[in-house]
């Protein structure tokens, strides 16, 4: 499978991109590491018209609202596919946060659950939204086990 993947230099991106590539897939990483900032508009599309043969997207990279316009203009350019969004379990389990970094976070990823929510139902693609727990600094386990319930 070809898939492509935002985030793709650290964490639970780099741990997405490693088992993908162990398990014999092809994948495509974008972030600021190799010229996409993603918060650019222009740099979204260019990304966009690269993957148009794609099998997978993992929207995973986050600044500002970038996971949501991604997933808006995806939805509107495939016809088929599997979106995987990297939402958070916080959503959930820390409603009351008043730390302004971690509600503006918070507000970001209440965004994109919600874009799931609606496109999911429109969507000619399948969109899933994962929502991991705090995750200490190797997610490759909880990268194992979701790629397994995918099927990936």
């Amino acid at each position: 499978m070809k898939i492509a993947i935002t985030g793709h230099t650290a964490r639970l991106g780099k741990d997405f991109s490693v088992e993908l590539q162990r398990r014999g897939h092809t994948v495509t990483g974008f972030s600021r590491s190799n010229g996409y900032d993603l918060r650019d508009y222009s740099c979204v599309g260019k990304m966009l018209d690269e993957i148009k043969d794609y099998d997978v997207f993992i929207n995973n990279a986050k600044p500002d609202y970038s996971q949501t316009q991604i997933l808006y203009r995806l939805v509107q350019q495939w016809d088929t596919g599997l979106i995987i969004n990297i939402g958070t379990k916080a959503l959930e389990s820390m409603p009351d946060w008043t730390d302004i970094f971690l509600l503006e976070y918070l507000t970001q990823k209440t965004a994109l659950a919600h874009a799931c929510r609606v496109l999911l139902n429109i969507s000619k693609c399948k969109i899933i939204l994962l929502n991991p727990a705090h995750l200490d600094n190797s997610c490759a386990e909880y990268v194992k086990e979701q790629l397994d319930l995918l099927n990936l």
